[in-house]
């Protein structure tokens, strides 16, 4: 299932600021206000389309934006906090109205934020970690790292503290699955 969101014109700026990462390849726009919850995804999504990003996530004051292998952020930064900026002011400017997001959307919202104010830090706290890489049909997908990958206590940490949070809070979650990383 799809968005069916729709992108009003907006020529109010959103006030970011960009973080840097542990991996250059990503950066993290903070985004001053109010948090924005689930962005209409057309326009960060063309940017993955066109391969200039790999990937993108949202969590409640920040976006972030992954490039694609070689590319530059002195060639494309500029073009990226744009349509970030302009996603943002978008969601805000049609009152982030939740019933125009699709369930996988709210669901790829509650499970980002499960992930960093409970999952992760648990798991960084072993030496490992847990990232968000997608989310369709209900099914939340999550990369291990460090000592997370290939340790027999993940089940627990993925089915066992993710998975029922997921419960509670997005009941239709199906399932969360650990896959391999997509980057190259």
């Amino acid at each position: 299932m799809t968005a069916t969101c729709t992108d009003p014109v907006v020529d109010e700026p959103v006030a970011l600021h960009p973080e840097r990462t542990e991996d250059p390849r990503t950066l993290r726009w903070q985004v001053a206000g109010a948090p924005i919850g689930e962005l209409c995804p057309t326009a960060l999504d063309a940017l993955v389309t066109e391969g200039v990003l790999t990937d993108v996530t949202v969590g409640r004051h920040h976006v972030d934006t992954t490039l694609q292998g070689e590319l530059t952020w002195a060639q494309h930064g500029a073009r990226v906090r744009d349509t970030v900026s302009a996603a943002v002011a978008a969601h805000r400017a049609a009152g982030a109205d939740r019933s125009r997001l699709d369930p996988d959307g709210e669901l790829r919202r509650i499970a980002y934020d499960a992930i960093e104010q409970d999952v992760n830090p648990y798991a960084v706290g072993h030496g490992g970690g847990v990232a968000l890489r997608g989310v369709h049909d209900g099914i939340v997908e999550v990369e291990l790292s460090g000592t997370c990958r290939g340790c027999p206590a993940a089940a627990f940490t993925v089915q066992g503290r993710l998975l029922r949070r997921l419960k509670v809070e997005a009941p239709w979650t199906a399932e969360v699955r650990a896959v391999q990383s997509r980057r190259g």
